[in-house]
């Protein structure tokens, strides 16, 4: 017996994706929110997956184990952060960046070969990019001095897509079965270019 199925079952079946649930949700969660702060308009600029404006940016050490020489720096977007102070082992260098304020986003790591691991929340803005400076003690961690840029998150494409500059069924078919679904429900929903990135749009939606 030979199986198949039409287009409106396989539309069905790819609808019934992740991606609509999680960002329907997503969604819903802040309209609930702001309703109950007496509001009537939620914005969604950042967070989801077709919204998503502050992409991480990993940057790994090569060096297995490091230790540093107490004193010495790593420079990271132009901030300087000393290194050593509580000891010179790998665990004492994720704590001196963590405890360190003055880079917003920064979240020190290390993975299963215990190499440090940078994880940087890029803020919102045309260009998503982080600069690791000539610090003391790059050599002893592994890293090299240079910018490195964002891998784009899916909401570029969506915001590609939704612009008409390229061309994906299944992105626009997700997007239209969310304005779908707060239609249903009662709500005005729109999708407007998010100036801050100018590549992500936002979701408003009003009620």
């Amino acid at each position: 017996m030979t199986y198949f199925i039409n287009k409106t079952e396989a539309r069905a079946i790819a609808r019934a994706d992740l991606t609509i649930f999680n960002e329907t949700q997503a969604l819903m969660k802040q309209v609930i929110t702001d309703a109950g702060n007496g509001l009537y308009e939620t914005t969604i600029s950042d967070g989801t997956t077709m919204t998503e404006s502050t992409p991480v940016i990993t940057i790994t050490g090569s060096v297995s184990n490091p230790t540093v020489t107490p004193g010495n720096t790593i420079i990271i977007a132009g901030n300087t952060i000393l290194l050593g102070g509580t000891g010179t082992n790998l665990n004492s260098i994720i704590a001196d960046i963590n405890d360190y304020q003055g880079v917003a986003g920064l979240v020190a790591s290390k993975n299963a070969s215990n190499r440090l691991v940078l994880s940087y929340t890029a803020p919102a803005s045309t260009t998503w990019s982080v600069t690791v400076g000539a610090g003391t003690a790059n050599t002893e961690l592994g890293l090299s001095a240079g910018t490195t840029n964002a891998i784009n998150p899916e909401s570029v494409s969506y915001h590609s897509v939704w612009q008409g500059n390229a061309t994906d069924k299944p992105k626009t078919d997700q997007m239209n079965q969310v304005i779908q679904y707060f239609q249903n429900l009662g709500y005005t929903i729109d999708r407007l270019i998010n100036t801050t990135t100018n590549k992500t749009f936002k979701w408003v939606i009003s009620y």
